[in-house]
């Protein structure tokens, strides 16, 4: 398969990636006793860092959707390295084998930390990744 069709692929996946996981950090699952109380103690206690009075909820939220700005931007330019590897397929090979890298990193602390849809999710991007990287050796 050629490797700009792989990356439009490896895009749309991250974007559904994103979508997923902005929705659930944005609330959306009904949250039980137990964890409506760790939340409201997250953000009950404010501290001082930086200057700046925070909260634990307020780290968990802002990492959270700083996670979904990343996914955002990685389907954005998986789907501009799509263009690349178009014109010049060995040229995109150092862009590939570095998100490559990224995913499978994201695979398996979403593996280790989190739960099987995520990783499923960043598995199957490096999948592509690592086929559009041997697939542009040829072009």
């Amino acid at each position: 398969m050629k490797p700009a069709i792989l990356l439009r692929v490896a895009s749309v996946l991250t974007l559904i990636f994103c979508a997923g996981h902005t929705y659930g950090a944005l609330g959306a699952a009904l949250r039980d006793p137990e964890q409506a109380a760790v939340f409201m103690a997250m953000q009950a206690f404010p501290f001082e860092i930086m200057g700046a009075r925070r909260t634990h909820w307020d780290f968990y939220r802002g990492f959270s959707l700083l996670f979904s700005v990343t996914l955002l931007l990685l389907a954005v330019l998986l789907w501009q390295l799509a263009a690349l590897a178009k014109r010049d397929p060995a040229g995109a090979r150092p862009f590939l084998g570095s998100l490559f890298l990224g995913y499978l990193g994201f695979t398996i602390l979403c593996g280790v930390y989190f739960f099987l849809a995520p990783a499923v999710f960043s598995a199957a991007v490096a999948v592509c990744l690592a086929l559009a990287f041997a697939s542009a050796r040829t072009g």
